[in-house]
C-alpha cells in the first residue's frame, strides 16, 4: 500500500525528468540554429534563367493599314443615241474584248441619210467633172463652178455625219474585261445617255488605302507593298504604289494611296478587304530585344542582364515596338547577356544559373 509520501516523491521524479528533457531540447535547438561563425562559408541558391546575347541587327519598322481592292478599270457604258435595241450580244459575266460590239440601236434613219449623201456625192462628182471641161472652154463662170464644188462638199459632210450617227447607234467595249452588269434588254427603247453596261478589267487591280499624316513621307510612287487577305488564308501578294494624294482627307487627315496589283490567276476580287504592309523606316544596327524581356516598373522599363553570374537591373528606353520585339534607344549595349526567361522573379544582385535561350527567342 502506497503512502502519500511515496506518491509525492514519484511526482517529483516525473517533473524533474520533464525539466531535464526540456533543457536538453533547448540546448539542441540552440546548437543547430546558431549563426555561422566568422569565416564559415554560406551557400546561396542560384535562380535558373535563360539568356541570350544582344547583337545589333537591321530591322524594318513597318506600317500596317487596311485597304480595299478595286477594278483597274470600271467603265459604265451609256447610249449615245435614242432608239430601240435591235441587237444585244452579251450578258453579265461574259468576257469581252476591246472594240467588241455589245449592243446595237435601230439606225435605219441614219442608214437612209447615208445613202442619200452617197447619191448626192456621186451626182456632184459628175457635175464637177463636166463643169471642169466647160470652165476650161470658158463656157461657165467661176461662181457657177464653185457652187457645184460646194454641193459636193456638203454631200461629203452629210455622209460623214451619217457615219457618226450610225456609229453612235452601237455600244462597243472600250477594253478587254468582263461584263459586270447589264441594265437593258433586247427590244427596249433607251434614251441618250442612259447606262446600258458596266465593264471591268480585273486582270490587274487597284489597291486603295489611307496613310496617316505622320507616315505620309514614307510612301512614294514606286514603293512596294505587301498584301494579305483574310478571305484567302496564306495568300501573300505584292503591289507597287502608283499614286499618293497631294491633299489629306478632311475627315481623318490621312492621304489616299493607290497601288497596282497583278491578278493573272484571278484569285483576287474587287471589293475584298485586305491588310496592307509597307516599310515605314529602315533601321540598320539596332538593338532589338524580345518585348517579353522588358518589365514595366513604376513608370520605367526594366531588363535584367547577367554579369559574373549575377543579375544586373537596367532601365531601358523603347524607341519602337515591332511585332513581338522592341527596338531600344538606350539602356542596353551590344554584347550584353539579356535574361529572357525567369526574369520576373529576379532582383538586382541575385545569383543566377544561366542557360542559353533557343534561337529566335
Amino acid at each position: 500500500m502506497n503512502t502519500p509520501n511515496s506518491d509525492g516523491k514519484k511526482v517529483n521524479r516525473i517533473l524533474w525528468g520533464i525539466l531535464v528533457l526540456l533543457v536538453l531540447l533547448t540546448v539542441v535547438l540552440i546548437a543547430t540554429c546558431r549563426p555561422p561563425k566568422k569565416g564559415e562559408d554560406t551557400i546561396e541558391a542560384a535562380l535558373p534563367v535563360q539568356a541570350q546575347l544582344v547583337e545589333p541587327r537591321t530591322i524594318d519598322e513597318r506600317l500596317r493599314v487596311p485597304g480595299r481592292l478595286e477594278p483597274f478599270v470600271q467603265a459604265v457604258l451609256s447610249a449615245e443615241q435614242d432608239g430601240l435595241i435591235v441587237e444585244l450580244n452579251v450578258d453579265k459575266g461574259d468576257a469581252v474584248t476591246n472594240g467588241q460590239l455589245l449592243l446595237r440601236i435601230d439606225g435605219r434613219t441614219w442608214e437612209q441619210a447615208r445613202r442619200r449623201a452617197e447619191v448626192e456625192i456621186r451626182d456632184a462628182e459628175k457635175d464637177v467633172a463636166r463643169w471642169q471641161e466647160l470652165r476650161a472652154a470658158g463656157a461657165v463662170s467661176v461662181t457657177e463652178y464653185e457652187a457645184i464644188q460646194t454641193r459636193k462638199e456638203r454631200a461629203e459632210i452629210a455622209l460623214a455625219e451619217a457615219d457618226v450617227f450610225l456609229s453612235q447607234c452601237e455600244v462597243r467595249s472600250p477594253l478587254d474585261g468582263w461584263v459586270n452588269d447589264r441594265q437593258v434588254d433586247l427590244g427596249e427603247y433607251i434614251g441618250k445617255g442612259q447606262p446600258v453596261f458596266e465593264v471591268v478589267d480585273v486582270s490587274r487591280l487597284k489597291l486603295v488605302f489611307d496613310v496617316p499624316e505622320k507616315d505620309a513621307a514614307a510612301v512614294a510612287p514606286g514603293a512596294e507593298v505587301s498584301v494579305e487577305l483574310a478571305a484567302l488564308p496564306g495568300g501573300h501578294f505584292t503591289g507597287r504604289v502608283t499614286f499618293v494624294s497631294f491633299l489629306a482627307r478632311r475627315e481623318n487627315n490621312a492621304f489616299r494611296v493607290e497601288a497596282l496589283m497583278e491578278n493573272a490567276g484571278g484569285r483576287l476580287k474587287p471589293g475584298m478587304i485586305v491588310g496592307v504592309e509597307l516599310v515605314r523606316r529602315h533601321r540598320p544596327g539596332s538593338i532589338v530585344v524580345p518585348l517579353a524581356a522588358i518589365m514595366p516598373r513604376k513608370g520605367e522599363h526594366v531588363v535584367y542582364t547577367v554579369e559574373d553570374g549575377r543579375a544586373v537591373r537596367s532601365v531601358v528606353q523603347i524607341d519602337a515596338i515591332i511585332g513581338s520585339e522592341a527596338v531600344l534607344g538606350a539602356g542596353l549595349q551590344a554584347g550584353a547577356e539579356l535574361v529572357v526567361d525567369g526574369h520576373r522573379a529576379l532582383q538586382d544582385g541575385m545569383r543566377v544559373d544561366v542557360t542559353r535561350a533557343p534561337a529566335g527567342n
